[in-house]
């Protein structure tokens, strides 16, 4: 019989996660034995995924939910028997809002992100002044793009909308995904399905207004369904993933110092130590993986360092009943930065999803801030910050106690973004990687920074370590 053949993924992350636990599962079925090793800086499994329990209010440190229009988080829910853990929105309080002034307005009925699928939605709001509200309706007037190439989201929006729609409506609502800047941020990386509508019917509005047929009315219902997350938090997943992996050995505290070509491939560890690998799964973020591989693959590294990265924060304030003026009637709101906040969002996650407060009556907001549009704000310590961000939320939500509990998470260099020409840069990448064979990458920063994007990545990773041994 064959000696297995040793595989390491460098970073628990979910991504790695995902990739070691479908090598595990492929390499059964392929009958290819498999020694398997994920290895991990930091004291615990599952990179920004982090649940915790606070006097019966449980708190995501890092994302609190994953969409299921892209169906692969979900479907490894259920291959690994979390189905009826998994929860969906509070389906009374499907709304959210945008910040302008100091008033919560709501998301206009209808908008996909930043367009309008029926006028009158656009018509009622008062997010947009009569002068924008044109110049939107005028979208389907202006003039498909005829030249190929990628274009950052901010002139996308600007030239078929306008700036109102950019600056009120769409820089808010796609900041709280991606942390970005729109006038950097990719649009075929991100949203391609724009470019498709624009190109297929001369008009993002016209293409969702268009009469539907039942069946993808349904798929298109209201988005707020659509966002999901487990019963007991997040961390559900990562623990279920490890139980499932029979055999892979997780070495928790195993900081890489760098990675060689020889023979093989070896690991180096900060403590001294070197493990030996037939392939490697670098999953981790894209600058990190250049320093792994500075020393022998330079070219890689600059290209892998090309991909930038920003930090991030959440705050959970505890309150108890009666706190809050705001009837937080919503999950919550996002801000534009025209607002020149501090905060990019804000989300009431008693409300959001059931149990998220104990069976307490207390009320648990999430904040959300940092990224490439505040910056600044990730200089601020802890006690600041929190004073900052207290005092907006009394101008906003109209807060009139002190908070009962606080919890701040910092995420330093955690959030890719996705620049305009990203999908070259990564095609590049990957192309350079192919003459180190063994070496595979997996992450955020390359085809999705979502959990089902990871999720997605990470499982076409290992089934190209697969092939690689095949």
């Amino acid at each position: 019989m064959n000696a297995p053949k040793k595989v390491a993924v460098v970073g628990g992350g979910i991504s790695g996660l995902a990739a070691a636990y479908r090598l595990s599962t492929l390499s059964k079925e392929a009958k290819l034995p498999l020694s398997l090793s994920v290895l991990e800086a930091r004291g615990r499994f599952g990179g920004v995924i982090e649940t915790f329990n606070r006097d019966g209010f449980l708190m995501e440190g890092g994302p609190d939910s994953f969409i299921s229009e892209k169906p692969w988080a979900l479907e490894l829910c259920r291959e690994l028997g979390l189905e009826n853990d998994i929860i969906q929105t509070n389906p009374d309080m499907r709304r959210s809002f945008i910040l302008s002034g100091s008033k919560l307005v709501p998301v206009p009925e209808g908008f996909y992100l930043m367009a309008p699928s029926s006028l009158g939605a656009l018509v009622k709001t008062p997010l947009i002044s009569l002068a924008g509200k044109l110049r939107m309706a005028a979208e389907f007037l202006v003039p498909a793009k005829k030249e190929e190439g990628d274009e950052s989201v901010a002139s996308f929006i600007r030239r078929r909308f306008g700036r109102e729609a950019l600056d009120r409506i769409g820089q808010p609502m796609i900041g709280g995904i991606y942390t970005a800047d729109p006038e950097s941020l990719s649009l075929q990386a991100t949203f391609p399905r724009f470019l498709s509508m624009e190109k297929e019917f001369g008009s993002v509005s016209r293409a969702l207004m268009r009469p539907k047929p039942a069946a993808e009315k349904k798929a298109s219902g209201p988005r707020y369904s659509l966002f999901l997350t487990l019963k007991n938090g997040l961390d559900s997943l990562v623990s279920a993933l490890k139980e499932k992996m029979n055999g892979v050995e997780f070495l928790c505290g195993a900081e890489v110092a760098n990675v060689s070509k020889e023979r093989g491939w070896k690991i180096h560890l900060r403590d001294g130590r070197q493990i030996e690998a037939d392939a490697v799964c670098l999953a981790v973020p894209a600058p990190h993986a250049a320093g792994l591989l500075a020393g022998f693959a330079p070219d890689l590294a600059a290209g892998l360092n090309a991909i930038p990265y920003e930090s991030v924060a959440t705050l959970h304030f505890v309150f108890s009943p009666g706190d809050i003026r705001h009837p937080l009637n919503g999950f919550g709101f996002v801000v534009p930065a025209a607002e020149k906040r501090n905060m990019v969002g804000c989300t009431f996650s008693h409300v959001k999803f059931p149990g998220r407060a104990g069976n307490s009556a207390g009320i648990l907001l999430r904040v959300f801030l940092g990224g490439a549009m505040q910056r600044d704000v990730m200089d601020l310590d802890d006690k600041t910050l929190e004073e900052k961000i207290l005092g907006e939320l009394d101008e906003i939500l109209g807060v009139k106690a002190r908070p009962r509990d606080t919890v701040i998470r910092r995420w330093h260099q955690s959030m890719p973004q996705y620049h305009v020409g990203h999908q070259q840069r990564v095609r590049d990448i990957f192309k350079q990687a192919a003459a180190y064979p063994g070496l595979f990458f997996t992450g955020n920063a390359y085809e999705g920074v979502g959990l089902p994007d990871c999720i997605h990545h990470g499982s076409q990773t290992a089934e190209k370590i697969v092939s690689f041994f095949q």
